[in-house]
């Protein structure tokens, strides 16, 4: 019985130091995303006025908050 104890908690340790890992992995790619989108919306299409600029802004601006819920709802 104290095999099967020991084994759950090494499992547990590894599970919990994947959950952060991939979190952070997450977190990262997801500020890269945006990092890289708010340059196409915020340099290409609003300083070329194209026809739907303002629709790129405004979705990007939500994929923001929603990726700021993300970040914050840990």
């Amino acid at each position: 019985m104290d095999d099967a104890t020991q084994g759950l908690t090494a499992l547990l340790s590894w599970a919990t130091d994947f959950y952060g890992f991939a979190y952070y992995l997450a977190v990262s790619f997801a500020a890269a995303l945006l990092g890289v989108a708010r340059i196409f919306v915020v340099v290409w299409a609003l300083a070329t006025k194209k026809e739907n600029a303002k629709s790129y802004l405004t979705a990007w601006l939500v994929c923001a908050i929603f990726t700021l819920l993300f970040i914050t709802n840990k």
